[in-house]
């Protein structure tokens, strides 16, 4: 057996090429916010030191929400063996399961309770929000092992006043910056600007939320959510309509951490977890969220839901489980179907709905700049994969039954039925 520390000289060169690939896109990205930012108050690399500070709450005693998310998971992943293939986690997701989630996994189907609040109480830099969160191009030790050289703050600091300014500029600037503060669960890491901590990605998840806040008309309306995450955009969902119930459905990792995040941050809320009550008409209604795994989608009553949305969700799901999720959403939507995706994910969104879906049209475009290089630094968060990708906003209306789609008729003359 080879000792571990000796490396075939190949691996060793793409390793090298690879730490090189990033250090120079930190630096150049660097270096072009410096100059960009130059003279605004806003640049003080100290606003990074203070943004990354270790923050984790142990005030209260968590037990009996931990053992609430423990049983409901428990619960989901026993059932997750026989729910049809369209509903199982993504070959993506399966992968960052047994590569990283392993701890949190065990943690959740053993109870154990101490290891899973240790984990969730800092899950914005631990593994068990792998897939969902990281630190800046995965450099974990340079922005959470203590002092931040200055080559990742000047990085860090020039993403944040990119995704800022995007998001003023997005939002017309309708709303003041300490919009953006979060209920600080999770241990969150970001930049901190003008007295205001903003955890990242903290300005595209109030923008998803007040796009879908404006879609909806007023007064009570429920929301469900493919792929939530870990409910950062329910959060000012929820935080900014009092109104609303959301309903979220994900992998049951992602429903367990997006149950830890927003029980802790609506205390006074009524949430049902899986296995506590049947899902339906009136468990809703008696809910104001309501936080699912994604087979559960079956159970959902037929026009339920007033808007249904996805951000990412679909990109990497197979064409057999994005047709099944497209039915499951024409049966349950009312009103509108919002959602952002890649390109190509969008183009076969709007190809199935114009040939299957008939009663939805679809009323809005935009490309989205959210992902593009200079928005997302090229990698925070996660981002390093889109980077380089055309990302569209789309939103499709249920029409009046009488009124044809002239999408559809169009694209009859070109498509044969499946």
């Amino acid at each position: 057996m080879k000792p571990r520390y000796l490396l075939h000289p190949i691996q060793t060169a793409k390793k090298t090429k690879a730490l090189f690939t990033i250090w120079l896109g930190m630096w150049k990205f660097a270096n072009h916010g410096e100059v960009r930012f130059k003279g605004d108050h806003r640049y003080d690399l100290q606003n990074v030191t203070d943004g990354f500070a270790s923050r984790i709450d142990t005030t209260d005693d968590d037990t009996e929400l931990l053992e609430r998310i423990c049983a409901a998971y428990r619960k989901a992943n026993e059932r997750q063996q026989s729910a049809p293939l369209a509903y199982w986690p993504t070959h993506r997701w399966e992968q960052i399961r047994q590569q990283n989630l392993g701890p949190v996994v065990q943690a959740l189907l053993t109870r154990d309770i101490s290891a899973l609040r240790a984990m969730y109480r800092n899950f914005f830099r631990d593994a068990c929000s792998s897939g969902l969160l990281g630190a800046p191009f995965g450099l974990a030790k340079a922005y959470f092992g203590g002092n931040i050289k200055d080559l990742h703050r000047r990085f860090y600091l020039s993403h944040a006043l990119y995704r800022y300014d995007y998001w003023k500029e997005q939002t017309d600037g309708r709303f003041p910056l300490r919009d953006l503060y979060g209920p600080g669960v999770g241990n969150p890491f970001g930049v901190q600007i003008d007295g205001t901590h903003i955890h990242v990605g903290a300005e595209y998840a109030h923008y998803c939320a007040q796009r879908i806040d404006s879609m909806l008309s007023a007064g009570p309306a429920t929301v469900v959510e493919f792929g939530g995450g870990y409910g950062s955009i329910a959060y000012y969902l929820l935080r900014d309509r009092p109104d609303l119930t959301y309903i979220d459905f994900d992998a049951p990792e992602s429903i367990a951490l997006s149950s830890y995040y927003l029980l802790k941050a609506f205390p006074s809320l009524k949430f049902l977890l899986y296995g506590e009550e049947e899902l339906s008409g009136p468990a809703i209604a008696r809910a104001d969220v309501v936080l699912m795994p994604a087979f559960e989608i079956a159970a959902m009553p037929a026009a339920s839901i007033d808007l249904s949305f996805s951000s990412d969700g679909f990109s990497a799901l197979s064409a057999e489980a994005l047709k099944a999720y497209l039915k499951d959403i024409d049966r349950i939507t009312c009103d509108s179907f919002f959602c952002i995706g890649k390109k190509p994910t969008s183009e076969s969104i709007s190809e199935l709905i114009a040939r299957k879906h008939t009663s939805f049209q679809l009323a809005e475009t935009r490309s989205s700049g959210w992902h593009s290089h200079r928005i997302s630094g090229a990698g925070v968060g996660g981002a390093a994969g889109l980077a380089a990708s055309t990302i569209f906003e789309q939103r499709y209306r249920r029409l009046p039954s009488h009124e044809p789609s002239q999408e559809v008729a169009l694209a009859g003359q070109n498509r044969t039925q499946v």
